[in-house]
């Protein structure tokens, strides 16, 4: 069993993280045509690696749709994401970034780099891909035991653990 005293500082260092990532997350642009929420541009990174419905985008935000339906008409607005006739059901939309949104996602790229490689100046490339090992390692295995918000809770869930019956 892993020690009590260094999964409380597990929780404490999550905390702080969290901190930080929703005072970045809770931030807006300004843009010529006006301000936006910053996670409606988190959802250019998720349609960056492949099209997706709304519904599908939703889901891997892990957001209610009606905020997702949001944050598509800002992108649609701004000429960063279009809807296009699915190729599986020409009855359903899909999200497709345009040329516009990779350049926005290439720039955001760029000064999220800038700014961890600053943070991260005396880190050596084998300690960063420790960090990145073992943070994906870690993160699998809280997925496993942390049901998401929408699933049925179950002997294997979170709300099980805590009630004491795993």
């Amino acid at each position: 069993m892993l020690g009590q005293r260094a999964l409380d500082e597990l929780f404490d260092t999550l905390a702080r993280y969290v901190r930080i990532r929703d005072r970045a997350a809770h931030t807006t642009f300004k843009t010529p045509d006006g301000e936006f929420e910053s996670a409606a541009f988190k959802s250019l990174f998720h349609l960056a690696r492949q099209p997706m419905r709304s519904r599908e985008l939703a889901e891997s935000l892990n957001a209610d749709p009606s905020t997702v339906s949001r944050y598509v008409a800002q992108l649609v607005d701004l000429g960063l994401v279009r809807r296009e006739a699915d190729p599986d059901d020409g009855r359903a939309t899909q999200l497709v970034i345009t040329d516009e949104g990779r350049g926005r996602v290439e720039a955001m790229r760029t000064v999220r780099r800038a700014a961890m490689d600053q943070a991260m100046s005396d880190w050596s490339d084998d300690e960063l891909h420790a960090l990145v090992g073992l943070l994906g390692r870690f993160v699998d295995a809280a997925e496993s035991v942390i049901a998401p918000p929408c699933a049925k809770t179950g002997s294997g869930s979170l709300e099980a653990l805590v009630k004491g019956q795993k």
